[in-house]
């Protein structure tokens, strides 16, 4: 147990490190969000939590935690008309995980308009692409992970590339019931777009997932009731700026969700994110059918510019 301790406190230390990059501002925001349903239903709260293929963009460790191969399909309907799809798929042997995973971010037929008032002189699409592979490698109770990624973004007729890394740490105890998570994300560099870089949204993050307790209704065995917490610190390293993420300064926040298991076939999920953020509350639902499982989210913003719905299917195999 001291030898596990000491493993952990070593590299949590290590992702700590990465605290010392220097701030700047950040862009491409489809990398702040949870890529994926279940990730948004729980507003982001998992550093520690296992989302199969999506666990890419969060912490790359989690891949090498799960119980079988993933497979992940999401789709999200974004405000100002942009549209979010994720697909990835983990891998899992032994102590090992190799997961792949794409995620694009687009907005079709914004109007072109000049100087002049009147018409649209025509319309032009923006979208973000980012090509996502990831390793992971499990230890007993502690993992290591590591995600890189592609990225390419497309602005009326400009367009650049570039590159990120994400790295990760994990461990699980108590029979799984207490997981814990570091992840130090968006670590990388873009090229020009139109006359200067897109800086990326680098953050490093720490969280903890606890199963709270199990109910079971006296005279109802199939009927248990569990309850999780889960809890997200973020620390970004990037300057004040507005986005869709909705944080518009780099000071430290946090995320806390709760997650409520019926039956172990109906999960109710909420999240609430602190800080300076216009779409503080998220809700969730699963479905958990055998090896698959489908999952809804909805994010309402306070500002009035609309609701995000997002619909995600998982397969286990």
């Amino acid at each position: 147990m001291i030898r596990n301790s000491i493993g952990i406190f070593s590299l949590f230390a290590l992702l700590f490190l990465g605290i010392s990059a220097t701030a700047q501002d950040s862009g491409l925001d489809i990398l702040t969000l949870g890529p994926g349903t279940k990730a948004l239903g729980l507003n982001e709260a998992v550093t520690a939590e296992l989302l199969g293929a999506s666990s890419l963009y969060s912490n790359p460790a989690n891949l090498a935690m799960e119980n079988s191969s993933i497979l992940n399909a999401d789709y999200t309907l974004w405000i100002g008309d942009l549209t979010h799809t994720h697909a990835g798929v983990n891998i899992r042997k032994n102590n090992r995980a190799l997961a792949f995973g794409f995620l694009t971010s687009q907005a079709d037929e914004i109007p072109l308009r000049g100087n002049q008032p009147g018409p649209p002189d025509g319309s032009f699409n923006i979208s973000t692409i980012a090509l996502s592979g990831g390793y992971a490698y499990r230890l007993g109770s502690l993992a290591l992970g590591a995600t890189i990624q592609y990225l390419r973004e497309e602005y009326y007729i400009y367009n650049a590339s570039g590159y990120t890394a994400n790295l990760g740490a994990a461990g699980a105890f108590w029979d799984n019931r207490i997981r814990i998570g570091a992840s130090l994300l968006n670590l990388g560099k873009m090229n020009e777009l139109r006359t200067q870089s897109t800086e990326l949204p680098t953050t490093f993050r720490t969280g903890i997932s606890a199963k709270l307790f199990t109910f079971v209704p006296p005279k109802n065995d199939n009927l248990p009731i569990s309850v999780a917490l889960n809890n997200d610190v973020i620390f970004p390293l990037q300057e004040s700026r507005q986005t869709t993420q909705g944080n518009s300064s780099n000071q430290i926040y946090t995320n806390i969700a709760v997650e409520i298991s019926v039956a172990e076939i109906i999960v109710l999920r909420t999240g609430y994110k602190t800080g300076d953020t216009v779409r503080p509350w998220s809700a969730g639902l699963g479905l958990d059918m055998e090896s698959i499982s489908a999952n809804y989210a909805i994010i309402p913003f306070e500002t009035g510019f609309g609701t995000v719905h997002s619909l995600g299917l998982q397969y286990q195999f």
